[in-house]
């Protein structure tokens, strides 16, 4: 409850007020009390009434000593308004902490009798005035609630003074204005209407900052505030050279689309969807929040369009982007609100006319949409009238139409249409699409198609006259039609024709003498060189599901390519004739490889089909040739694998290798190859002794094309390597570290953002975004999918950098790294690899604890008895693995080291800045590493003579002061060694003993074994450079009995996948 400064009597007004003040605060007070004090009929009758107390205490005062003149009554009226205001707000202010509900319906009755008193009346411009700047001044205190409350308030004044602006009309108006008062009272209107301008135009000035705040419900209170200002009424205010109201509109139209796009808050997007004027300038922005992240601004965004915009008001463009994204399956909702828009606007303005709506939404270009939309109309036409229907789109639409408007519905929808007309008019582009889809919708297909398609040699019949008007078109050039006009209409026949062959699709063709004629109609138009290729898939797919067999199927396609060769019924000369001749032979056998079950592999039909397709291969035209590889590549996959290997390897292998051959046929056979080894093992074995075989060649060829100029290629051959990579074809550190290039090259986003593709070209293979989708999934996944990968992963390090510097070769500014990041690059390596083990070691730790403890038992019982002393003696000795960042370091500073002095001077420092910042636990790292990691960061500082170089390598050679050196720890070894010879004299006899044993266990060992045994810790730091022998080495002798048992645990290893051993198990 607000109280005030001067407590008002505790009834209602009566001879016992005293003052105009007395007066108001009684107002108030009893107003607030009252049940239903936030009725807006309600607060417009207490502003009334307390206007006519007022100016009968002052009518009563009059000709008294207690007389005040209008501006005193009004600065006394103003002044006790205002510390109304004050006493709701510091209720508000006082009431920290406490819920909304203690005084929210308090402070609103207050305020709202507040700006209905002051502006509603539309009188006194002293009051309104001072209310309004009192509640601009709560504008920007510190608290959130009272800056809310304000904007409320500052909105309710706004509307009152918009609804006061329009001045009363009467029908004694003509006749004032005979006697001289229209003037007058014009004169006082324009009056009025200066000072209500320049209160609203206050108001917006000091709502404008707070549609920014911080605060979420301050600018949702701040927004609706503003929705007065784009009424109808609001333009009565404004006079036609009023040029600050106008500006001032459109600042707040311009912040409130930016709200709508950018503002955090999805029920203020929703609020400013609601509210915003609708204009040219303005529906795109509200198309664009009907694919808004939050379903409410999607409603919103609808509910917008359906109310204020009409169907002529929209672009083809944007009519198809609202359903695109308005008729989603993943939100009912959003697309019950879509459907709402399609039929109580759209379709009704179209007056239900089903063609109309469509002929709107150009179904050859939109096709997919268009199909969405009708099949929504036709369902909404078919339940409309049911009252226990389940589809709140359904209950949405029924509420905008009667009962003559339901009927009237389902009769334009539903009523009987034919692909033959009754007034010999063409069949459109609209009808025979809508009765394509209403074949496929129906329930009744029966009837339904036999409304639609009399018989199939109608249809028949009607599609060979639409063909041969197209091929008739194409042949002559009308020079009445400009381009854009020829190809609307060839377009437009393509689409009447593709629509009939589905139709053909629909009626399933069950009646023996209507297949065959189909057939022979599919047969002739593919046949003939002069059909439209636009046709080919759609006659190759109908004609697939005309036949009962595969084998039969493809019996007719080789006649059909027989065919092709011999049709010579085309006007082009005979080079064009071959051309047009092998892109339909690769159409056809494109569609037809792509969708033959895996059951005809080896089929003699289905081979005999090659001598059609290498021609292509082999062809003069670059473009033949690309698409012939395209359709060799499924050739392949239907083929037997040692074919492959004896015939089609070498073809592929020869196109991709050739240098003289287009990248981009060069690319294809690259992906053909690829998807050949994914399927069969043997396609990329390498050979043992390391020759020129094809698996190397391949990988070299990969090579290049990664590091190609060109972008499109290397983005294909990345994939590739991807895949193949995954697949766990190659395991190699030079295709990761291209990779890793390709992967931050930061120009590939940058081309894409400028060319500004659509979705369907980014789901192709050659898209930069799409590879980019790939390899944000690639890396992490093929760091975990194997030990194997995580060490070449951890392995492109040193090929990273060569590459890199590579690509800085001649850029003499330091801006070429933002291209290339290498501290990234490093830093995403080591991240994928920690993030690998620490995986790994939390889903198998309690499989790798058991077995290890298996494997254990396995030595101990296998090396029992007389080597039990030593392996006890081994057992507290562990096998160190190496940390990412110190292997990192290593090929950073071995890089610094040998190719430093060739390397820009700002590359050369920001690895050497990578060197002073990485992070390296000496005590818990191998000293071998370490004194490897020491000795490149000594030779890098000597190669350098780069002041900011050097002082990022001697911060590291400060961590590593305390590591021995390499030289150091062989000194060691050797003084270990000689450091007996004090005591040879003493100890002769047992010297000669142990001389003895050794050569007994020298010769025990094979040939094979003593190999081994020479190359033993060799082995093992080539194979895995995260484990180290340093532990081994800490003792100058090992009896040859122990290192025979670690030999046969070796070839015990090297049959598992994994190159991690424990010490435990070697000792």
């Amino acid at each position: 409850m607000t109280t005030f400064a001067e407590p008002p009597p505790s009834a209602g007004v009566d001879d016992t007020c005293q003052s105009i003040s007395e007066i108001i605060y009684s107002h108030f007070d009893t107003h607030q009390r009252s049940s239903d004090s936030t009725s807006k009929k309600n607060v417009s009758r207490a502003a009334e009434a307390l206007h006519h107390d007022v100016r009968s205490f002052v009518l009563s005062n009059k000709n008294t000593d207690d007389e005040m003149t209008e501006e005193e009554v009004s600065e006394e009226v103003g002044a006790a308004v205002t510390r109304c205001m004050d006493g709701a707000m510091g209720v508000i202010a006082s009431a920290a902490g406490s819920k909304k509900d203690s005084w929210a319906e308090s402070v609103t009755s207050i305020l709202e009798l507040s700006a209905a008193f002051a502006t509603a009346s539309g009188k006194d411009e002293l009051v309104a005035q001072a209310v309004i700047h009192r509640a601009v001044e709560y504008l920007s205190v510190e608290k959130d609630s009272i800056r809310t409350e304000s904007c409320n308030m500052l909105g309710w004044c706004v509307e009152n003074l918009v609804e006061s602006s329009k001045p009363a009309t009467s029908i004694l108006k003509k006749k004032g204005s005979k006697n001289g008062g229209g003037a007058a009272n014009t004169k006082q209107n324009s009056a009025a209407s200066g000072w209500k301008l320049e209160c609203i135009l206050d108001v917006g000035r000091a709502l404008q900052p707070r549609l920014t705040d911080k605060i979420a419900k301050v600018r949702n209170a701040a927004i609706s505030a503003c929705v007065p200002y784009f009424s109808e009424r609001a333009k009565l205010i404004s006079s036609a050279d009023s040029k600050d109201f106008e500006k001032m509109i459109t600042s707040i139209q311009n912040t409130l689309l930016w709200i709508m796009t950018n503002d955090s808050s999805a029920p203020n997007r929703a609020l400013v969807a609601q509210i915003v004027h609708v204009s040219e300038e303005t529906i795109p922005y509200v198309i664009e929040r009907v694919k808004d992240v939050d379903v409410k601004v999607r409603e919103a965004a609808l509910d917008s369009l359906r109310e204020n915009v009409n169907l002529d008001d929209l672009t083809e463009d944007q009519r198809v982007e609202i359903l695109r994204y308005g008729l989603t399956k993943r939100c009912p909702s959003t697309h019950a609100k879509a459907v709402e828009l399609l039929c109580a606007n759209w379709l009704k303005s179209s007056k239900f006319d089903p063609i109309d709506l469509l002929d709107s939404l150009n179904p050859v270009l939109n096709e997919s949409v268009c199909e969405l939309a009708t099949e929504v109309i036709i369902n909404m036409a078919s339940k409309i009238d049911c009252e226990d229907s389940d589809d709140v789109g359904v209950e949405l639409v029924r509420k905008h139409f009667g009962g003559p408007e339901v009927r009237s519905f389902q009769q334009q929808i539903l009523k009987k249409r034919s692909i033959t007309q009754s007034d010999d008019s063409e069949l459109s582009p609209s009808l025979a699409f809508f009765l394509r889809v209403k074949c496929n919708a129906a329930t009744n297909k029966v009837e339904t198609i036999s409304d639609v398609i009399n018989d199939i040699p109608t249809l028949c019949n009607l599609l060979n006259s639409h063909v041969d008007k197209l091929i008739e078109f194409n042949k002559k050039e009308d020079e009445d039609m400009d381009e854009e006009e020829r190809d609307a209409f060839e377009d437009a026949q393509n689409f009447i024709c593709l629509q009939l062959i589905h139709m053909a699709n629909t009626s399933e063709l069950q009646e023996e003498g209507s297949r065959r004629h189909f057939i022979s109609i599919m047969r002739s138009m593919l046949s003939r060189l002069a059909t439209p290729d636009d046709l080919v898939d759609g006659c190759v797919k109908t004609m697939a599901l005309a036949h009962d067999t595969e084998s039969h199927f493809l019996q007719t396609i080789s006649e059909i390519l027989v065919d092709i060769e011999d049709d010579h019924s085309t006007d082009h000369d005979e080079k064009a004739i071959v051309v047009v001749r092998q892109m339909r032979t690769i159409s056809i056998l494109s569609f037809v490889l792509e969708n033959i079950g895996g059951k005809m592999v080896g089929n003699p039909i289905l081979t005999s089909t090659l001598q059609h397709l290498l021609p292509a291969v082999t062809s003069k035209n670059a473009v033949i040739r690309e698409h012939g590889v395209i359709c060799l590549s499924k050739f392949c996959l239907l083929s037997e694998e040692d074919k492959i290997m004896d015939e089609f390897k070498p073809l592929l292998m020869q196109i991709a290798g050739s240098v003289e051959e287009r990248v981009e046929v060069r690319a294809q056979a690259m992906l053909a190859l690829c998807d050949l080894s994914l399927l069969h093992k043997n396609m990329l074995q390498f050979s043992d002794e390391g020759g020129n075989d094809e698996s190397t060649t391949f990988k070299e060829l990969l090579l290049e094309m990664l590091g190609h100029s060109k972008q499109g290629i290397a983005v294909i051959a990345a994939e590739v390597a991807a895949k193949l990579l995954l697949a766990g074809c190659l395991h190699d550190p030079t295709i990761v570290a291209w990779l890793l290039v390709i992967y931050f090259d930061a120009s590939l986003s940058e081309v894409e953002d400028e060319d500004d593709v659509d979705g369907s070209e980014v789901k192709k293979v050659g898209s930069p975004v799409r590879l980019q989708q790939l390899l944000s999934i690639f890396f992490p996944t093929y760091s975990m999918s194997s030990l194997d990968a995580n060490d070449a992963i951890m392995a492109s390090v040193g090929p990273l950098l060569t590459i890199v510097n590579g690509k800085l070769e001649g850029k003499k500014q330091a801006k070429a790294l933002n291209q290339w990041p290498v501290a990234k690059m490093v830093e995403y390596i080591c991240y994928n690899v920690d993030l690998a083990d620490k995986k790994k070691k939390e889903e198998n730790i309690d499989e790798t604890d058991q077995a290890e403890l298996d494997e254990d038992n396995q030595v101990k019982e296998g090396v029992e008895g007389d080597h039990q002393a030593e392996d006890t003696a081994k057992d507290d000795e562990t096998v160190v693995e190496a940390s990412s960042t110190l292997l990192a370091s290593i090929d950073i500073a071995e890089f610094l080291a040998e190719q430093g002095a060739s390397a820009p001077t700002y590359y050369n420092r920001a690895l050497a800045k990578m060197l002073g910042s990485a992070s390296i636990d000496v005590d818990a790292e191998d000293t071998t590493l370490l004194s490897r990691l020491k000795s490149h960061a000594a030779e890098a500082e000597y190669s350098t003579d780069d002041g900011p170089t050097v002082n990022q390598i001697k911060k590291l050679l400060t961590v590593l002061v305390d590591v021995a050196d390499i030289e150091e720890d062989e000194r060691s070894y050797s003084s270990e060694d000689t450091s007996g010879e004090r005591e040879e004299e003493e100890e002769e006899h047992e010297e000669k003993e142990d001389e003895e044993s050794i050569a007994t266990d020298k010769e025990d060992l094979s040939g094979e074994e003593s190999f081994t045994t020479a190359t033993f810790e060799e082995n093992i730091e080539k194979e895995n450079p995260r484990l180290s022998m340093g532990s081994l080495m800490k003792s100058p002798r090992l009896s040859m009995s122990s290192m025979k048992s670690a030999i046969e645990h070796e070839s015990e290893v090297e049959e598992t996948p994994s190159k991690r051993i424990s010490l435990g198990a070697i000792n």
